[in-house]
């Protein structure tokens, strides 16, 4: 998972709500801006990551592993719904 690994690391790193003026999908769009290699990996990532967890604080601890410092929410499945947002952005930005 070393596409979405990348995202997590070096797009919602400690200070990217400060890079990004708390927007997300800035993040998103840049990291498809510099790295358009990189999308259909990630793309990939995400669907992998989402079949293979079992709960929303599976995938939090995940992407929290990869060093995510963004908090979606407090819902059931924030985690969840915030990787598909990200995948449908990352998809359309292709």
């Amino acid at each position: 998972m070393d596409d979405l690994r990348h995202l997590m690391a070096a797009y919602f790193h400690q200070d990217w709500s400060a890079e990004y003026d708390g927007s997300w999908q800035a993040a998103v769009a840049d990291y498809a801006r510099r790295s358009p290699d990189r999308v259909p990996g990630l793309l990939a990532d995400i669907t992998r990551l989402l079949e293979q967890s079992e709960t929303d604080d599976d995938v939090a601890s995940t992407l929290d592993g990869m060093g995510n410092y963004r908090s979606p929410g407090d819902s059931p499945t924030a985690h969840v719904d915030w990787l598909r947002e990200i995948h449908a952005q990352a998809r359309a930005l292709m």
